[in-house]
């Protein structure tokens, strides 16, 4: 019987341990600090353990878990995976993580060839099925003889349509804090054969509008370096490529007045108690005043007393005479704490995933676009699509190693058709499939 090591119990986590448990019947052991949230992952069932693990050094107690296993599932946050790699090099086993490769990871592909072993990562929704989507593309157009001019690359993870019922048009099916974290991360792309790069500092500044194919108009903001994704997905290097995050419009102006407030800020931890969020909105403003408070807001923020984002501001409470409940944090703790408490998902709302490609492919006698789309709605009282999205790839990639149908070593991506075809097949069996359309230009 496969032995699987999954560790962290985050967002996504209970999805991947379902379908290794009662899908594959492997025996699982979920490694995490909370010991509770990992019992109600295995919910009892006999083939999963738990144990408490602190992901502090020394890290022998990491070693003997990844000793015992066939396949290690890292879920913990990114800078954890080149220890977990470490380990799985040093004890010839598999690993897989749906985060981005950094480059650190990426310096360890020669070690991982060395010991025999794949470290899989980029393998959820947004990286992962939007790589799986394009490169399917890509390689069907490729074997048409056509001339690939531009890839546009969106993924999404918001409130459905008919939940998208706060001020703000989003709520958090992952972690908010790693959502900040992107929203202050450099991104690059192609236009017009014109590299366009883009500060942390000014990423929401760079937003527009897009329509995507029956379902609508969003607003879209770069994701990263888009440009090292030309040779990974084998384009010429004069082909324009632009992978973009896509939010209910009036999502990038809200977000980068935050930053101006400075909210974004991570490094001025104090002590809270006994301020209250007007107090907290004060100091962020530089006004200790007892003057109209929104209107000097809305002042700091050169905006109208009655715009969308002081609204927002208001209805998240930053206004109000609450006090703020956090005993110790930075202005981003407080921001956090505040979305994480008012912009959940209630147990019978549904969120949206769209995974949306574009390709604009030039033929002997006529240019297209080609499109494939995904969208995914979760499940009232059950999973959310989010989570799903990111830890079935990740879930059935595993599968599909400890069965040899995925026999690559070192450390990749899920963009060689040994890896994206048997995985997005499978996925059509979970109702993560996409819908393809061509257009003449």
């Amino acid at each position: 019987m496969k032995k699987i090591l999954v560790l962290g119990t985050g967002f996504v986590v209970k999805p991947l341990v379902d379908y290794f448990l009662d899908d594959c019947k492997y025996e699982v052991l979920v490694a995490s600090r909370d010991n509770n949230h990992s019992g109600l992952i295995i919910a009892g069932r006999p083939k999963g353990k738990r144990v408490l693990w602190a992901a502090k050094p020394p890290y022998d107690e990491l070693d003997e878990m990844v000793k015992g296993v066939d396949l290690v599932v890292s879920m913990i946050p990114p800078s954890m995976h080149t220890i977990v790699a470490e380990a799985c090099i040093k004890n010839h086993v598999n690993m897989v993580t749906t985060s981005y490769i950094s480059p650190e990871m990426a310096e360890m592909d020669a070690q991982a060839k060395e010991a025999g072993i794949i470290i899989l990562n980029e393998i959820g929704e947004d990286p992962g099925m939007d790589h799986m989507g394009a490169q399917l593309l890509i390689d069907t157009i490729k074997s048409e003889g056509g001339l690939i001019k531009s890839v546009t690359s969106y993924g999404a993870g918001i409130p459905s349509f008919e939940h998208n019922n706060n001020p703000l048009g989003y709520k958090f099916s992952w972690s908010p804090s790693g959502l900040i974290k992107a929203s202050q991360t450099p991104a690059a792309y192609i236009k017009d054969g014109k590299e366009i790069e883009v500060s942390g500092e000014d990423l929401f500044k760079n937003s527009w509008l897009v329509d995507i194919y029956k379902l609508g108009t969003f607003e879209t903001y770069p994701n990263r370096n888009s440009i090292p994704y030309l040779k990974k997905y084998g384009l010429d290097e004069n082909t324009d490529i632009y992978r973009g995050l896509l939010r209910h419009p009036g999502w990038c102006n809200t977000m980068q007045s935050f930053k101006n407030l400075n909210l974004f800020n991570s490094d001025n931890s104090r002590e809270l108690p006994p301020l209250t969020f007007a107090e907290f909105t004060r100091q962020l403003i530089g006004n200790t005043k007892t003057d109209n408070l929104k209107q000097s807001l809305a002042n700091y923020l050169n905006l109208g007393i009655n715009s969308d984002i002081i609204k927002q501001i208001e209805w998240l409470g930053f206004l109000s005479d609450d006090k703020i409940m956090l005993r110790k944090g930075s202005n981003v703790d407080v921001l956090v704490d505040t979305m994480t408490r008012k912009m959940k998902y209630k147990d019978y709302e549904k969120d949206m995933i769209i995974v949306h490609n574009e390709v604009v492919v030039e033929f002997s006698n006529r240019i297209e676009k080609r499109i494939a789309t995904m969208r995914v709605e979760g499940r009232p009282y059950g999973h959310s699509a989010m989570s799903r999205a990111v830890s079935l790839p990740a879930a059935i990639a595993s599968q599909l190693i400890l069965e040899g149908t995925i026999r690559q070593k070192g450390v990749v991506m899920p963009n060689s058709q040994e890896i994206y075809k048997p995985v997005l097949e499978k996925l059509k069996n979970h109702g993560y499939e996409f819908a393809y359309k061509s257009f003449i230009l």
